[in-house]
């Protein structure tokens, strides 16, 4: 599938400029399947009509204030991905915590102090004591990592390396998957709307943890990547 993927990036990389209409409504299409899919990993069941409606400025009774909330702050943390893309930045540690921060607002920009037990990932991080020296190696690898022929997969080993190493007291997973799309976005790919229930979402994690199967996450990435495409396809298809 990640040759069919690099076909249609390549065509539509051909198609560019799009139309100003063509553009903005990718773009709302992007903002819309990024904040979604984030919000219903957190566990929320805000619907895909009201992400967009709230985008749009609308305030719906049948939504939590909470939600409303939230739309904002992963509104916020994707400008800053899109900054950053633009700029061609390595994710490092001080950017991570820009993630973590807006995500969070924690007191402080620290690493994790406690010792969790993960009960939906049956799993016990690292210690906090080696949380730093566990980053450290992360970023290493993220500089020495040959993924230059499939940045897919190398989105998805970095989300799982950091839920691994779990680093924040709160919010690790939503930054886990803030960095996995940074990738995607500053190699050319689209945002996409990941097809996982939060069940099957953690499911895959775990596979990871415990057997080190990178599959189960990757390929409902790749097949996200695909499907996007597709659309975008269809949408310039006569430019």
């Amino acid at each position: 599938m990640f040759r069919e993927i690099k076909k249609k990036k390549l065509i539509l990389e051909n198609r560019k400029p799009y139309t100003l209409e063509t553009a903005e409504y990718i773009e709302e299409l992007n903002l819309m399947d990024w904040i979604y899919t984030s919000m219903r990993l957190d566990g929320s069941s805000i619907a895909k009509t009201s992400v967009q409606k709230i985008l749009k400025g609308e305030f719906l009774i049948n939504v939590s204030v909470k939600d409303h909330s939230q739309v904002g702050i992963y509104q916020s943390a994707i400008r800053l991905a899109y900054d950053m893309a633009e700029l061609d930045i390595d994710l490092n540690e001080s950017y991570l915590f820009r993630f973590y921060q807006i995500l969070s607002d924690p007191v402080k920009q620290e690493y994790r102090r406690t010792n969790p037990v993960l009960f939906m990932l049956e799993y016990n991080p690292p210690h906090p004591s080696e949380i730093e020296e566990q980053m450290d190696i992360l970023f290493q690898w993220l500089c020495e990592a040959d993924f230059e022929s499939n940045p897919i997969l190398r989105a998805a080993y970095l989300h799982n390396k950091l839920v691994e190493i779990y680093p924040f007291e709160t919010h690790s997973e939503a930054v886990a998957r803030m960095a996995m799309y940074y990738e995607l976005i500053r190699n050319g790919y689209p945002p996409i709307m990941l097809n996982l229930s939060e069940s099957e979402y953690y499911s895959a994690i775990k596979s990871y943890l415990k057997k080190e199967e990178i599959q189960p996450l990757y390929e409902s990435l790749e097949r996200g990547v695909y499907n996007k495409l597709e659309i975008m396809m269809q949408l310039t298809a006569d430019q």
